[in-house]
């Protein structure tokens, strides 16, 4: 179980309030159960294909609100079923395909949270972190192990206003504790809300990796602005997004670069159907490229993960993304399926530096939804590289997916 720094306040500040809530007029607490088991199969270019069958069990309480405190502590432990003919990162079995999910259990949460008014409130602990849809801050879930961070959060909001701070001090990267990295990092956003068509926000990620085991090039400022919103169009919507930053050596760095990032896209939807366009581009200068170490890397550039890892999401010498896709799907509300929903995305990656063509990707995927919280997805990643030197290999993967949260 991991225990460092936070986890040792976090417990102290459990045994301050196990009177006080047990006291408490309200509900006693919320049970938090979520269960996903998953078969995973990888074929990769140079590497044994690899299998892996795992089932993730996240089990946590949240207290009821006690004079603005609410005290919340998770669980996480998931177990790998069958052979082990994958690499997980911990197990030693380099030949075969990666698929990062191995036997752990750890503390993924540990929280106390006070609302000092409607305004004002603050977050301490093992926590989840979520900042411009997951791109620079957040706390993907895509592996078994989700990513926490240990941090110190303060949120204001003020009508359409909305500003957070927070200093940070660890992520947990999984699986288990050789891949967290240690940080002396400050984050904060700023957000205004102007109408139903439109959303501003601004950003400075001060992030910088204290821990030796982190890629040095991996610490950063980045600066930025986003902005998001939904239009009508008839008895369809519009919705869309544009994000653009600069990022720059910070911290711990021993890199020196200044890299620009543009991100847009546009869903048009309506009548159970949606079209997608979207294009980013992550600049590289050959050595460095856009660093997210403390946000996601899965599916930003294809399911496959072929340019996702080490806290990027690009070649050395920058990516471009050109993507289409569509979906399609129906509530039933009766009978085994409530509901379901079929997709597609095609993508087309080319280095931003060099414009050499870097290949292609399928994903594709079909949900289910099932009575009483179950949920069924079988999806699909097919990455073709171009056969350039700096293409990364081939890979397809295939995964059959089964949840239940309440």
């Amino acid at each position: 179980m991991k225990n460092q720094c936070f986890a040792g306040m976090g417990w102290l500040v459990a045994g301050f309030l196990v009177v006080p809530v047990a006291q408490a007029d309200d509900a006693p607490g919320t049970l938090i159960l979520d269960v996903r088991a998953r078969h995973e199969t990888v074929e990769q270019t140079g590497k044994l294909d690899a299998t892996a069958t795992t089932i993730r069990t996240r089990l946590g309480w949240q207290s009821a609100t006690w004079r603005g405190f609410t005290f919340l502590v998770e669980g996480e432990t998931v177990v790998a079923l069958g052979s082990d003919d994958y690499n997980s990162g911990l197990n030693g079995r380099s030949a075969f395909a990666t698929i990062k999910d191995d036997d752990i259990t750890e503390l993924n949460r540990l929280q106390l949270s006070w609302a000092a008014s409607e305004q004002v409130s603050v977050t301490v602990g093992r926590q989840l972190l979520s900042f411009n849809g997951n791109r620079f801050i957040g706390s993907p879930a895509w592996r078994q192990d989700r990513n926490s961070h240990d941090a110190v959060r303060i949120d204001l909001r003020e009508t359409a206003w909305s500003a957070s701070y927070v200093y940070h001090d660890r992520v947990l990267r999984g699986p288990g504790d050789d891949f967290d990295w240690q940080s002396d990092s400050h984050l904060l956003n700023l957000g205004y809300r102007v109408n139903d068509a439109a959303s501003l926000e601004g950003f400075a990620y001060l992030i910088d990796l204290t821990d030796p085991s982190a890629p040095q090039d991996r610490s950063n400022m980045t600066v930025g602005g986003r902005l998001t919103g939904a239009l009508p169009l008839g008895e369809a919507r519009l919705d869309y997004s544009a994000m653009l930053a600069r990022q720059t050596d910070y911290g711990s760095s021993t890199a020196d670069f200044s890299l620009d990032f543009a991100s847009f896209e546009a869903r048009v939807s309506g009548s159970g159907a949606s079209l997608m366009i979207g294009y980013d581009v992550l600049e590289g200068d050959g050595v460095s490229t856009i660093a997210t170490p403390l946000g996601s890397g899965h599916g930003f550039h294809g399911w496959a993960d072929a340019f996702s890892g080490g806290g990027a999401q690009s070649t050395a010498d920058g990516l471009e993304d050109l993507r289409f896709g569509g979906t399609y799907g129906a509530e039933t509300g009766h009978g085994f399926v409530t509901a379901w929903e079929v997709g597609a995305v095609h993508r087309h990656f080319t280095a931003q530096r060099t414009g050499d063509g870097l290949g292609r990707e399928w994903d594709a995927w079909v949900n289910f939804d099932l009575p009483r919280n179950v949920g069924l997805s079988v999806q699909f990643a097919d990455f073709q590289g171009s056969g350039s030197p700096l293409s990364p290999a081939d890979r397809t993967k295939q995964w059959v997916v089964l949840t239940y949260s309440r």
